[in-house]
């Protein structure tokens, strides 16, 4: 069966509606939290939801890059890139989830680099966007680049 030339443009589009409808979720998903963070000044639930979410607009944006989907580990894009960015975006929720758990915790050494950088959404993105690029390995296999 031959494929039509508008395939392409096809699911490029799907991929534009599918990301809009994702924003709508987001918003839909956010402002409960949101909500309840105004309420009962209780920011723990409205970080989660914030770091959940860009995880999952990261891992969206990977399906554009993803030609095959063959299972192909890159472990350096996993360990180098992935890990890091999981441990950076996790760590500032993990962390306030614990001081608010154990009222005589705190966590002075943290540094107030990472609570912005943590909060900015970037590295949640780059984590789904890399583990799954990373499972799914699009580059070619030759060593000689």
């Amino acid at each position: 069966m031959k494929e039509s030339k508008w395939t392409p443009y096809f699911w490029n589009l799907s991929w534009v509606v599918g990301l809009i409808i994702l924003a709508i979720i987001n918003l839909n998903i956010l402002n409960p939290f949101k909500q309840i963070a105004n309420d009962t000044f209780n920011l723990i639930p409205l970080l989660w939801a914030n770091l959940l979410v860009s995880i999952i607009f990261g891992i969206y944006i990977s399906l554009i890059f993803i030609k095959r989907w063959r299972l192909n580990f890159n472990s350096a894009l996993f360990w180098g890139i992935s890990v890091p960015s999981i441990l950076i975006s996790f760590s500032y929720p993990i962390l306030a989830t614990f001081s608010s758990i154990f009222d005589n915790l705190t966590f002075s050494f943290i540094p107030y680099w990472l609570i912005k950088i943590s909060n900015l959404g970037v590295f949640g993105n780059i984590a789904g966007l890399t583990l799954i690029l990373s499972i799914f390995n699009t580059q070619s296999q030759d060593k000689n680049y």
